[in-house]
C-alpha cells in the first residue's frame, strides 16, 4: 500500500476519536479487530465485508459500526476508487456523549454491530469529516461531533447488555483473553493456555477460533498491534513500545504494525502527532 494513501488523524478539542481515510482500492482489511467502535464508509464505491462467518456489501449511502473486539474483514468491491473513511470512537467517549446529550449518566449504552441504509447517517459522517479536517474553530468541531453522535444514538443505540453465563466454552474464552491483557509483553505458550483451561491446545484453539473468529495467536497479535497505537499515540519511541507488547525487536512490529494498519509505525505516529 502506498503510504500517503492512509491517514491517520485525531482531530484537535475531540477526545477519544481517531479518523481514518484510505484510498488504495487494491488494500484488503484482512481479518482484525479494534479496541474501539469502527464507523466506516465508502463514500465513492460499495466495500465488502465479512463479519462472523457472514459477508455483505457496504454501498455507498450506506454506514457501518463495528463494536469493540468483533472480528471483521473488508475490501473494495470491483472499482479503482476509493474513499474509505472510518471513525473509531473510545467506548467510554460513546458513553460520555450518551450520557451528557440523552440523560443516560445511569446506563450504560452500545452501539451494536449492524450496518445500516440510512443517507442522513452517511451525509452526517461525511460532512462531520469535513468538518474535522478543515474548520479552525474548536467549537465548530464539537459541535458538529455532537449532533452526528447524537443522531447515531438516538437510532442505533441499545442498553449494554449483561454478560450472559453462555456455557463452559465462553468462559474459557473470557479467561484466555483476560490473561492476553494482562500479560501482553510475555512470551505465551499454548501449552500453559490449555492447561490454564483445562483442556488440549489443539481444542483451545478450535473453540476459540469458533467463538472469536480468529485463534488464540492471532488475537493476541491484534491485540498487541491495538495497543501499540495507543503507545505510539502518548509519544513512545517505536523500540519502546515494541518490547512493551511483546515484540522480539522493532522490525517484527514494523511488518505486523504495517499489514494491519497499512502504514508503518513511525508513519503513524508522526501522523498523528503533528496535529
Amino acid at each position: 500500500m502506498k503510504q500517503n494513501s492512509v491517514q491517520y488523524h485525531t482531530p484537535e478539542g475531540i477526545n477519544g476519536l481517531e479518523l481514518l481515510t484510505c484510498s488504495d482500492a487494491g488494500y484488503h482489511f484482512s481479518p482484525h479487530f479494534h479496541d474501539s467502535y469502527c464507523i466506516w464508509l465508502n463514500i465513492s464505491s460499495a466495500e465488502a465485508y465479512t463479519y462472523k462467518g457472514n459477508s455483505g456489501i457496504l454501498q455507498t449511502g450506506e454506514v457501518g459500526i463495528i463494536a469493540p473486539g468483533e472480528v471483521h474483514s473488508n475490501s473494495v468491491v470491483g472499482s479503482e476508487s476509493r474513499q474509505l473513511l472510518t471513525y473509531y470512537l473510545n467506548a467510554d467517549r460513546l458513553q460520555e456523549v450518551a450520557s451528557d446529550i440523552a440523560g443516560l449518566s445511569d446506563s450504560s449504552i452500545e452501539l451494536p454491530t449492524d450496518f445500516h441504509s440510512d443517507p442522513d447517517a452517511h451525509i452526517g459522517l461525511i460532512t462531520l469529516w469535513q468538518t474535522l479536517k478543515n474548520s479552525q474553530s474548536t467549537m465548530e468541531r464539537q459541535s458538529a461531533f455532537y449532533e452526528v453522535l447524537s443522531l447515531l444514538i438516538n437510532r442505533y443505540a441499545t442498553p449494554a447488555q449483561p454478560s450472559i453465563d453462555s456455557g463452559r466454552e465462553q468462559k474459557r474464552t473470557s479467561v484466555v483473553i483476560e490473561l492476553f491483557h494482562d500479560r501482553i509483553d510475555e512470551d505465551l505458550r499454548l501449552d500453559e493456555l490449555a492447561k490454564l483451561v483445562d483442556c488440549t491446545p489443539y481444542y483451545l484453539i478450535r473453540f476459540f477460533k469458533k467463538a472469536i473468529g480468529m485463534t488464540p495467536h492471532a488475537y493476541l497479535l491484534h491485540l498487541r498491534l491495538e495497543r501499540a497505537k495507543k503507545l505510539l499515540r502518548q509519544g513512545h519511541s517505536i523500540v519502546d513500545t515494541a518490547f512493551a507488547i511483546g515484540f522480539t525487536d522493532q522490525s517484527h512490529l514494523t511488518r505486523h504494525f504495517k499489514t494491519k494498519f497499512g502504514i508503518p509505525p513511525g508513519v503513524y505516529q508522526k501522523q498523528i502527532l503533528s496535529h
